[in-house]
């Protein structure tokens, strides 16, 4: 089954990238790409869409670094 990763800024997708394996690798890939996506494009979050059906199936958001009281 295929999966669409999309990251967003806001409302608007800063990118997307198909990926045509299993759910559990295109939730790892969309996580780890998360942090690197918001410094170099300013992705605040990423969803992973199945492909067949259009059903987001993983969600998740870039939590702002905090800095030490």
């Amino acid at each position: 089954m295929a999966y669409k990763i999309t990251f967003r800024k806001g409302k608007r997708e800063s990118f997307t990238k198909l990926w045509p394996c299993d759910l559990e690798a295109a939730t790892a890939y969309a996580l780890a790409q998360l942090p690197i996506q918001h410094r170099e494009k300013g992705a605040t979050s990423v969803s992973v869409i199945c492909e067949r059906t259009g059903d987001v199936v993983f969600s998740s958001t870039e939590q702002p670094e905090t800095e030490p009281a």
